[in-house]
């Protein structure tokens, strides 16, 4: 399965033109930040291995946290160490190469309905990054 994560354009660019000023502002040394936000993400296509099934998971959107500790060695060089948090929930699962939309059934052995399960889809990141500051 393929997760995509998209921020909201907006977003993205009020926390890139406010950590870039305030990255530069900072004299050398450690320093810290805390982000949150909100995040789009696109639903999730899956085929079967065994059987050539097609299915859509319907994601909804949902939060985003991050926490980074970096140090700054001049005026334009800094490394960080950033931790993220990403959460969602899963909409509807539907089959998508049927005329007719179905939930998941249970195969083996064929008992109960269909439906449509719930669950969350969490992503926990960390990250090393090392930075540039242009104009520093």
């Amino acid at each position: 399965m393929r997760f995509k994560t998209l921020f909201l354009a907006s977003s993205a660019a009020a926390a890139l033109a406010l950590s870039a000023g305030a990255a530069s502002a900072e004299p050398d040394g450690w320093y810290g930040a805390i982000d949150a936000g909100y995040h789009q993400m696109d639903d999730i296509n899956a085929e079967s291995s065994t059987t050539g099934v097609n299915w859509n998971y319907e994601v909804n959107n949902g939060w985003a946290a991050f926490a980074r500790l970096g140090y700054r060695f001049n005026p334009n060089w800094r490394v960080e160490l950033e931790g993220g948090y990403r959460s969602g929930d899963v909409g509807t699962v539907r089959r998508a190469n049927n005329n007719v939309p179905s939930g998941l059934c249970n195969v083996t052995p064929a008992t109960g309905g269909c439906f449509s399960p719930e669950g969350d889809i969490e992503s926990v990141t960390l990250m090393a990054n090392v930075l540039y500051d242009i104009g520093g």
